[in-house]
């Protein structure tokens, strides 16, 4: 499918079936309440306890009905996913343990970059030598600055530019490499499937790199124009949160979700 094929199908794709969407708008109520009561003045430990167990379970449901979301978008399926809270509940699981694996990897390399270009150890000695300088009687940035060594400085400089491009770098790949792995555990109801990376990097060649990017960009671009808007609903008093996230908020997930789905369903 192209780009444009991919937008129109999944605009239209979340009220395809009109109870299946309303019965995903409560689960987002559900799962939105711990944050929206509050705003209202409601407050009580013992509910706050309750709403945040439901908003964690929830979460996870949506999570795992938003992944049968992107198997139907692979598998041409035009239709909303039967419910089966239980299956989604633990597919949801497995799908935010995939995500975490994916943002585990990048950071532990960032780290390890920066330790090993003396980022760290830089930055220790510039706050020492700021506080040294503040104890002798600095009462400015510039004062400070000229009692930190140029050459820390420096080697602070350098390192911070070298891990943040790396950072970026990875966070491009692997961002990638997370979607991907997604719709191979989508495929395969697998977990161990999202994190075969030789087989992602297969499929990711199979649809193409640049078309993945410039989807990507295109349906994320498109998510916040209608966060926006949403936000815009939500400044109408009282209504307006309720409007925006019974409505909005669903639409946007199953938009996103689907239109990842027939990204991949040439792979």
């Amino acid at each position: 499918m192209n780009l444009r094929e991919i937008i129109m199908d999944a605009i239209k794709y979340p009220i395809s079936d009109t109870r299946k969407f309303l019965i995903f708008c409560v689960l987002i109520i559900l799962m939105s309440l711990s944050t929206i009561l509050p705003s209202y003045g409601l407050k009580n430990n013992t509910l706050s306890l309750i709403l945040s167990l439901v908003t964690l379970i929830v979460s996870f449901i949506v999570l795992g009905y938003s992944v049968e979301v992107i198997k139907g978008g692979t598998e041409g399926d035009n239709t909303l996913p039967d419910f089966d809270y239980v299956k989604q509940f633990v597919m949801g699981i497995k799908a935010m343990i995939l995500e975490i694996i994916y943002f585990i990897i990048p950071a532990i390399i960032v780290i390890i970059v920066a330790s090993a270009s003396g980022l760290f150890t830089s930055f220790t000695k510039i706050v020492y030598a700021s506080i040294d300088a503040i104890d002798n009687g600095a009462s400015n940035f510039t004062m400070i600055m000229a009692g930190i060594p140029q050459s820390t400085v420096n080697t602070f400089t350098n390192a911070l530019t070298v891990t943040l491009i790396v950072a970026i770098i990875l966070f491009i790949i692997f961002s990638l490499m997370a979607v991907t792995g997604l719709v191979r555990f989508a495929k395969t109801e697998k977990g161990t499937e999202g994190l075969r990376f030789m087989e992602i990097l297969k499929d990711m060649s199979k649809v193409g790199f640049i078309k993945i990017i410039v989807t990507l960009i295109v349906i994320y671009i498109i998510a916040l124009a209608l966060a926006f808007v949403i936000g815009l609903i939500g400044l109408i008093p009282y209504i307006g949160v309720f409007i925006g996230i019974f409505v909005g908020v669903p639409f946007i997930i199953l938009f996103l979700y689907r239109a990842i789905g027939l990204l991949y369903s040439d792979a």
